[in-house]
C-alpha cells in the first residue's frame, strides 16, 4: 500500500501543472557537444591537448529539441531581503525552482526525461522565450517513482 502513495503524487502532480492557471509553455533542449574526432587521455576527451572536464568547455555545440511540456514555478519559501518600502521581498539569489511534465505521458511516444545541464524555455508569446538552465534534480519523496522538481539558473543569454 505505501508504494501506491509515490504514484499517486506523481500523477497528482502532473494533473495539477498541466491544468494549473500559472503554467507555462515550455520548451526542453540537450546540448550537443559537435567536436569531430577522439582525442582521448587518460581515458577522457581532449581539446588542443586539454581534459575537458565537462560539456561547458566546449565551444562547438548544438541543442537539440527533445520535447515540449509545462512548467509551474514551485518556489520553497526561504528567508531573504525586504524592498525598501517593505512591501515585498527580493527572492533568492536567482535560483528558481520548477514543477516540469512533458506534454505526453509516460510511456508514450514524446515523452522525455529532464536532465541537468538542459535548457527550458519559458514560451512567453511566440517572441519572447525565457531560457532557464537546470542545474539540479531534487525531490521530497524519497520512494520511487520521485516527484521531481528542478532547480533552474536563469540563462539570459540563451533568450529569444
Amino acid at each position: 500500500m505505501l508504494n501506491n502513495v509515490p504514484g499517486a503524487v506523481t500523477r497528482m502532480t502532473r494533473n495539477i501543472v498541466i491544468n494549473h492557471p500559472n503554467t507555462w509553455e515550455c520548451q526542453i533542449f540537450r546540448k550537443t557537444v559537435n567536436r569531430v574526432g577522439d582525442g582521448v587521455s587518460g581515458g577522457l576527451p581532449t581539446l588542443g591537448g586539454i581534459g575537458v572536464m565537462s560539456a561547458d568547455d566546449e565551444e562547438d555545440v548544438t541543442f537539440e529539441s527533445i520535447g515540449v511540456g509545462y512548467a509551474l514555478q514551485a518556489e520553497t519559501f526561504m528567508a531573504s531581503s525586504m524592498m525598501d518600502r517593505q512591501d515585498a521581498n527580493n527572492g533568492f539569489a536567482g535560483e528558481f525552482r520548477f514543477l516540469i511534465e512533458p506534454e505526453e505521458p509516460s510511456g508514450m511516444p514524446g515523452y522525455f526525461t529532464i536532465k541537468k545541464r538542459d535548457i527550458a524555455y519559458l514560451v512567453i508569446s511566440d517572441d519572447v522565450k525565457l531560457a532557464f538552465e537546470i542545474v539540479d534534480i531534487e525531490t521530497v519523496i524519497n520512494i520511487p517513482p520521485f516527484a521531481m522538481r528542478y532547480v533552474a539558473n536563469r540563462r539570459g543569454d540563451l533568450d529569444i
